[in-house]
C-alpha cells in the first residue's frame, strides 16, 4: 500500500512539473521566434525540443494509465505515419509536393524522425479533446457499452481501471472521425507557421487541399484502433500540450 501511495505522488509530481514545463516551452517557445537575435539558435533547437517534450509526455500518460496495449499502439502509430511521411516526401502522391527543410535536422527518407512521434502525440490529445465532448461533462472519463473507465486517483496519478473489451461501435467510429477532423483543423493553424520557420516547404508555394483530406485519414487510421480497442491513454497533461502548442502556432501566425 505504502508503495502504490508513493508511485502514485511520484506520478502526480512528474505530471505537475511537466505540465509548467510544457507551458513554458511554448510560451518561451513563441517569444523567442520573434526575436531575431535568438531565432537562428532557436529554430535549430525545434526538433531536440519536441523530442524531450513528446517523450516525456507519452512516459507520464503510460504510467497514469498502465496498458501495455498503448505501447504497442505507440510502435504502429508511429511507423505508419513515418512510412506515410516517406511515401508523401518521395512522390507527392499522398499530401501533395513536400520536402522538409533544414530546421528539422535529424531526418531518414527525408523525414524528420520527430514528425511521427509528433502525429502519435497529437493524435492522443485530439482523441482526448473528442473523448471529452462526446462523454458526459460530469463524468469527464470514458463510459461506453462494455467498457467503463474510472479514475483512481484525482490527484494526478495512478492508472485507469476498466475493462479490454471493445469492438466497433457508431460511438468509437464517431470519436475517431471527431479527432480526426480536429487534428485537420488543427494543421490549418501549423501550415503558415511551418513554411515561414522552413520546417517543410510546398512545391509552388502553395498548400494544396488535400494535405487537410489526407491529414484527416491518417488520423482516423490510428485513432480507430484506440477507439475499437479501449486503449487506455487519456491524460488531463494532453489538453495543456494541445493548448499550448495552438497557442505557439497561433501567435506566430499573427507576428511573422
Amino acid at each position: 500500500m505504502n508503495r502504490a501511495r508513493a508511485q502514485v505522488q511520484g506520478e502526480s509530481k512528474l505530471e505537475r512539473g511537466l505540465l509548467w514545463f510544457m507551458v513554458f516551452a511554448f510560451a518561451s517557445g513563441a517569444l523567442a521566434h520573434t526575436l531575431p537575435a535568438v531565432l537562428p539558435i532557436t529554430r535549430y533547437t525545434t526538433d531536440g525540443l519536441l523530442l524531450v517534450l513528446n517523450g516525456l509526455l507519452l512516459y507520464a500518460i503510460y504510467q497514469r494509465n498502465q496498458d501495455r496495449r498503448l505501447l504497442v499502439w505507440l510502435v504502429v502509430a508511429y511507423c505508419f505515419t513515418f512510412a506515410a511521411e516517406a511515401v508523401g516526401v518521395a512522390t507527392g502522391a499522398l499530401f501533395g509536393e513536400y520536402a522538409y527543410g533544414a530546421t528539422m535536422r535529424w531526418q531518414w527518407l527525408g523525414v524528420p524522425f520527430v514528425i511521427a512521434l509528433n502525429w502519435c502525440v497529437l493524435t492522443l490529445a485530439a482523441n482526448e479533446v473528442a473523448l471529452r465532448v462526446w462523454s458526459a461533462p460530469a463524468a469527464g472519463f470514458l463510459t461506453t457499452e462494455g467498457t467503463e473507465y474510472t479514475e483512481v486517483s484525482r490527484s494526478g496519478g495512478g492508472a485507469l481501471e476498466g475493462g479490454h473489451r471493445g469492438g466497433m461501435t457508431w460511438r468509437s467510429f464517431g470519436v475517431a472521425v471527431g479527432a480526426s477532423v480536429l487534428i485537420a483543423l488543427y494543421d490549418v493553424a501549423i501550415e503558415p507557421v511551418a513554411v515561414k520557420l522552413d520546417y517543410w516547404q510546398w512545391g509552388g508555394g502553395v498548400i494544396p487541399l488535400r494535405n487537410y483530406v489526407m491529414w484527416a485519414v491518417v488520423a482516423l487510421v490510428i485513432s480507430l484502433p484506440l477507439q475499437v480497442l479501449r486503449i487506455r491513454f487519456r491524460s488531463p497533461l494532453l489538453l495543456v500540450y494541445l493548448g499550448a502548442q495552438l497557442f505557439f502556432f497561433v501567435v506566430l501566425n499573427l507576428v511573422l
